[in-house]
């Protein structure tokens, strides 16, 4: 039950950060998709509309699988949590730290890797770091306002894999999609497979004037 709590105020966090307009998919919940709107929604069935049901697999993937109820077909995703924006399934693949969206090409579903500009509209106030940006040492320096609670996304825009990966301290978190963190003050923070292979980011006030 506690599990369950912490959860879902994780969850209501995340979604009052970046607006109402973010709608979690969780575990059993039927989604309905419409091909004359190309919109998802929850729960709001109308005539025509495609009914997918989500689960989880088992085991340490955790994937998504939505199953089809008119002939009980299912398709597997590569990522471990969704939500709807503005009616459009957006898919996370946590362990990739890379955003799709779920498409319909008029007789399949499909997964569409998301642009940063396509992301930055779903997430406007964030700063957008990539893995590509941190030096050899796998360090990097991050800047924010003096007193600024800052949200940044960090990206995999490389051909590592980050499956169980989770960051230190774990205050910074406070969503699921996993590369969103918050730097509230300054420091280091790291992000490592249970302390290895340590990715290291170091937080700084930012003085300059705005422009």
């Amino acid at each position: 039950m506690k599990k369950f709590i912490l959860i879902l105020t994780v969850l209501l966090l995340g979604i009052s950060a970046f607006g109402a307009d973010m709608e979690p998919v969780l575990n059993n919940t039927k989604l309905f998709y419409s091909p004359k709107s190309n919109l998802f929604s929850i729960n709001k069935p109308n005539a025509g509309d495609i009914s997918l049901s989500k689960k989880t697999s088992t085991g340490t993937g955790n994937y998504s699988i939505y199953s089809f109820s008119d002939n009980n077909e299912s398709m597997m995703l590569g990522s471990d949590y969704e939500f709807l924006f503005n009616g459009r399934l957006i898919a996370c693949h946590n362990a990739e730290l890379k955003i799709y969206e779920l498409i319909y090409n008029g007789g399949n579903f499909e997964e569409k890797k998301l642009t940063d500009e396509q992301i930055k509209e779903i997430f406007p106030n964030v700063e957008i770091i990539k893995i590509s940006q941190f030096n050899d040492d796998k360090k990097l320096t991050i800047k924010k306002r003096f007193m600024e609670k800052k949200d940044f996304l960090l990206l995999n825009d490389t051909k590592e894999y980050f499956h169980k990966y989770s960051f230190h301290p774990q205050s910074v978190k406070f969503s699921p999609v996993g590369g969103l963190f918050k730097a509230s003050s300054i420091g280091k923070i790291t992000f490592s497979h249970f302390g290895e292979d340590k990715y290291t980011i170091y937080v700084k006030n930012d003085f300059r004037k705005k422009d």
